[in-house]
């Protein structure tokens, strides 16, 4: 997970502590190891201990208003995929202090690091031959997992990009499906062992919509985009992989211009959806 924008002494990080300590004593585990924030500061997560063993204990609030759905149910719901290499939930436990409710959850221990600190590459990652056949792999494996998460109508997706572009683009409808995960970036994958980190965000989604995504976060690194790129070529050098790479980037530049993420990213990303953008003889 990145580091974020709200300095460590704010009032939502002491929430935060707050709650990971309330969290770790219902789940009777104890905190151990550094603490880290997730996006905007809206998780808290360190390693825990049990009697026997290190696992990792995450926690977060939301007002009750938005304290449902698919986001809030995410790394659970995951944890019956088990032939993609990712954490898996032990425990959750969920508790109310209206307006807030809160859960905390115990996953799976990962020793490995992130990849990168930021989503967005900005130096080679180090990783083993082995870890791009692994990634390709898991992403092959995520996606003939059979579930009713993510879009429920993706004939509309590409009205959506569409709209977001301001013109019309040619995009298929409906386009291809799968099983994705739609937050694929390099903090949330980890070397050299590969754990894919992360899963509030995964389910039905245009085919290549991961590569898509990670593709993305590494133009910073042209060698690395390159690999990326041919790595998922035949998932995104087609109409819905287009389509993909059109909806993630639309993700990536509504992110910068509303919350300031990606200052370095943002320009290399509208640059690319431009030539996407382009009629197919002129690109």
């Amino acid at each position: 997970m990145s580091s974020q924008h709200r300095a460590p002494g704010s009032g939502q990080r002491a929430f935060l502590r707050r709650i990971l300590a309330e969290g770790a004593q219902r789940l009777g585990v104890s905190p151990a190891g550094e603490t880290v924030f997730g996006w905007h500061d809206r998780t808290i997560g360190s390693p825990a201990l049990t009697d026997t063993d290190t696992l990792w204990l995450r926690a977060t609030g939301e007002h009750r208003d938005w304290a449902h759905g698919e986001a809030w149910t995410g790394n659970q719901d995951a944890s019956a995929i088990t032939d993609v290499p990712k954490p898996a939930v032990i425990a959750r436990v969920d508790w109310d202090e209206p307006p807030v409710s809160m859960y905390a959850e115990l996953l799976t221990y990962v020793p490995d690091p992130p990849c990168s600190a930021t989503p967005e590459l900005t130096a080679p990652p180090i990783v083993p031959a082995a870890w791009w056949s692994d990634l390709r792999t898991a992403m092959e494996a995520l996606a003939v997992y059979p579930t009713d998460r993510g879009d429920h109508d993706p004939s509309a997706l590409p009205q959506r990009v569409e709209a977001f572009y301001r013109r019309p683009l040619a995009l298929p409808s409906p386009p291809t499906t799968r099983t994705e995960h739609t937050d694929l970036h390099w903090a949330n994958l980890t070397y050299p062992r590969l754990w894919i980190l992360d899963w509030e965000y995964w389910g039905n989604a245009p085919a290549g919509y991961g590569a898509a995504t990670l593709y993305l976060h590494s133009l910073l690194v042209p060698d690395t985009a390159a690999h990326v790129h041919d790595l998922f070529a035949d998932l995104l050098d087609t109409p819905t992989g287009r389509l993909a790479q059109l909806s993630a980037a639309a993700h990536i530049l509504d992110r910068a211009g509303r919350s300031g993420d990606y200052p370095t990213l943002a320009a290399l990303v509208r640059a690319h959806a431009a030539r996407l953008i382009q009629p197919a003889g002129r690109r």
